[in-house]
């Protein structure tokens, strides 16, 4: 088995990612601790410890580490899969949204590679999944890219300041509407076998990277295009309330 007694932990093993990838990890004979808010949903297995936890909260995210290494012993590979996913919401002034938002993507993720780091000393393999949306303005994803900037920026300065003690990788993700949950999957699994510092869920992502930088004046156009389509999402959200039952006598 390629991944015979290596030791995993996965945030949010009941999402769409998560179910997909943990079949992957098991199968290959790894023994996993998953914590998730909602562990029933995960099906059981011999390799697998789950916890229920709320990946928002940073001091959860800390107990599901020292849980981890409590069951495990030590920490192999720790894969961070837990985001917040908003669209056409960036001018409702939701404060406990936003929080919530910036808690799920940012404040988190980053504790939990400070502490990851703090309590490991050598050999740990931490692998992100980030959408690719962050390092290009995006017309209705203004809140999303924007927590998920803040964790990208911070990832390339602190994996730069650890050097080679630690391992990272990171998974770029396409856009959330048009990512495939089991393409995504084989990629983290491919960086779980194989570590790279990068790795896209898709080659398309690459080579418009590719283009955008070498005919700038696209991005307007990508602009014009994600505009439209807010656009037209605001006006069926507003069709949908008008056509919605009034509770009024």
């Amino acid at each position: 088995m390629k991944l015979s007694s290596k030791k995993v932990v996965l945030s949010s093993g009941s999402s769409l990612l998560g179910k997909e990838l943990l079949p992957l990890l098991l199968k290959e004979g790894a023994l996993v601790v998953v914590g998730d808010p909602n562990p029933e949903e995960i099906p059981n297995h011999p390799n697998l410890q789950k916890y229920k936890i709320d990946p928002s909260k940073p001091e959860q995210m800390e107990r599901l580490i020292e849980s981890a290494i409590e069951t495990l012993d030590k920490i192999d590979v720790f894969i961070l899969n837990s985001e917040q996913i908003t669209y056409a919401e960036d001018e409702k002034e939701d404060w406990t949204r936003l929080k919530i938002l910036f808690n799920s993507n940012t404040l988190a993720p980053i504790h939990t590679i400070q502490r990851l780091t703090n309590l490991v000393s050598v050999g740990l393999h931490i692998i992100v999944v980030s959408s690719d949306l962050t390092k290009i303005p995006t017309p209705g994803f203004g809140l999303y890219g924007s927590s998920k900037s803040a964790l990208d920026y911070f990832w390339d300065s602190f994996r730069g300041q650890m050097g080679r003690k630690f391992r990272f990788s990171r998974i770029i993700a396409m856009e959330p509407k048009l990512s495939n949950p089991n393409r995504l999957a084989k990629r983290v699994f491919q960086s779980v076998l194989r570590p790279k510092k990068r790795r896209y869920e898709h080659f398309y992502q690459w080579g418009n990277r590719i283009l955008l930088k070498f005919l700038p004046f696209l991005h307007f156009f990508r602009s014009l295009a994600y505009a439209f389509r807010l656009k037209q999402e605001k006006k069926r959200k507003i069709a949908s309330s008008d056509l919605a039952p009034s509770s009024e006598n």
